[in-house]
This record gives C-alpha cells, structure tokens and sequence, in this order.
C-alpha cells in the first residue's frame, strides 16, 4: 500500500472508478432530450453503485483506511462512525434511485432531481472523506 503525507491511498482505485461513474451519471443527467435517457440513467446506476461497494469494501471493515486512521488518530473515531453511516445512507439512497428509475410511470423531472441529490451526497462524502484523511495525516495538533 502507498503511503503519502496525507496517508495511505489503498482505496485510490476504487475512488477513481466512483469518479468516472459519477461523471456519467452527471453527464446524462443533463441531457434530458434523449429519448432513451431514462434508460441510460438505469444503465449507469449499476456501474455506480458497484463503485461505491469498491470504495466501502476499501474504507470499512479491519483492513479498510478507516481503520488505519483510527488507529493512527485515535481522536477521528467518532468521525469514521459518522462515515460509516454515510455509507448505509448512501447505499439505500442509490437503491432508491433504482426502484424509482425502474417505475415507467416515474415523473421524469422528479427522477432527475433525486439523481441529483444522489450525487450531492455522494459529492459530500467523498468531501469528507478527504476531510477525515487530511485531518488525520496534515493537521498537527500537536502531542499526539
């Protein structure tokens, strides 16, 4: 595993891949004139949701960054917690977006705008995460 200043970067793939599945979605989601839109989005939210089972799989559990900053931060423990809730927050909104992509009878501006707030979320924790990794690796505070 690659250390940097900020830590380590063992999830740097799994990160990559939830980039690039966020940016298709974004993509397509701004081009609502396409007929086959609705179809497209359903087709992009499997990628994306298996990005995201990379980056939990690479975050969470004993071997996961979490724990490594944790146990190099012991402070940042009531964070990594929050984070994890994250997760499960964001797994049942994506499963969600699903359900409803599937509904032919799904208002198709509705969807759009739940697919939107799916990514905004999305955006937030990947925000935090860089949070927690720069708290735990470049802030000094001294005595630990």
């Amino acid at each position: 595993m690659a250390v940097t200043p900020y830590g380590p970067l063992s999830a740097h793939a799994p990160r990559a891949q939830l980039g690039e599945s966020i940016r298709a979605l974004t993509q397509t989601l701004r081009m609502p004139g396409l007929t086959s839109w609705r179809q497209q989005l359903r087709g992009l939210l499997d990628p994306l949701r298996a990005a995201f089972a990379e980056h939990r799989a690479a975050t969470e559990g004993s071997d996961g960054i979490y724990a490594e900053v944790v146990y190099d931060a012991p402070r940042l423990a009531n964070t990594v917690h929050g984070l994890v809730a994250e997760h499960a927050a964001l797994d049942s909104a994506m499963a969600a977006l699903a359900r409803r992509a599937d509904e032919v009878s799904a208002d198709a501006e509705a969807l759009r705008q739940h697919a939107y707030e799916v990514l905004d979320e999305l955006s937030r924790h990947r925000q935090h995460d860089a949070d927690l990794v720069y708290e735990a690796y470049a802030t000094d505070i001294g005595g630990e």
